[in-house]
């Protein structure tokens, strides 16, 4: 099967998945990244996901800066619950700080949301320092703007995490 501008992609049985070759993503230090791409076979409006895919191909490092504050108050929070514990937890003075204690991931889920606006969306997972276990997720609507960041939870917006319609637009909610 071909996706522009992905090209031939293999499909995983599996997963129902269709899998593209690594792409190098400029915002995120030319990290490869292959994408995996659910529902795209039956969807009435394939062409979301070519979009979508090209957005997040050419990204600008300025779709990273306005995750940075909502990226930081995860931290923020991890943090506080860390020290709460008695845990260990690296230390962060700053949102511009955030970014050295990421390390991007090699894969991006390209998917519709199935309710709310059902636009296609991005979700990029990565691996960072203060939380090991859930890691970062970084969710993109139409592949180029940042909806949700948080641990990593499959969700594609707040509003399905928490099932609050007002929670559609916020990019990072405290659980606490």
């Amino acid at each position: 099967m071909q996706i522009p501008p992905l090209g031939t992609l293999i499909k995983d049985e599996e997963n129902d998945w269709l899998i593209s070759d690594a792409f190098n993503i400029a915002a995120f230090n030319n990290t490869p990244c292959e994408f995996l791409i659910e529902g795209y076979e039956t969807d009435p409006h394939p062409q979301d996901f070519s979009d979508a895919i090209s957005n997040f191909i050419t990204l600008s490092s300025s779709a990273l800066k306005a995750a940075e504050a909502p990226v930081f108050n995860y931290y923020l929070d991890w943090a506080r619950l860390a020290k709460a514990e008695g845990q260990p937890c690296v230390e962060i003075a700053e949102p511009a700080d955030i970014w050295q204690h990421i390390q991007f991931g090699n894969e991006a889920l390209v998917c519709r949301r199935s309710n709310g606006d059902q636009a296609v969306y991005v979700l990029f997972e990565c691996d960072c320092d203060w939380n090991q276990e859930d890691g970062l997720q970084i969710v993109f609507k139409h592949g180029n703007q940042v909806s949700k960041v948080g641990p990593f939870d499959d969700f594609l917006s707040n509003e399905d995490v928490y099932g609050l319609p007002e929670l559609d637009k916020v990019i990072y909610q405290s659980p606490g």
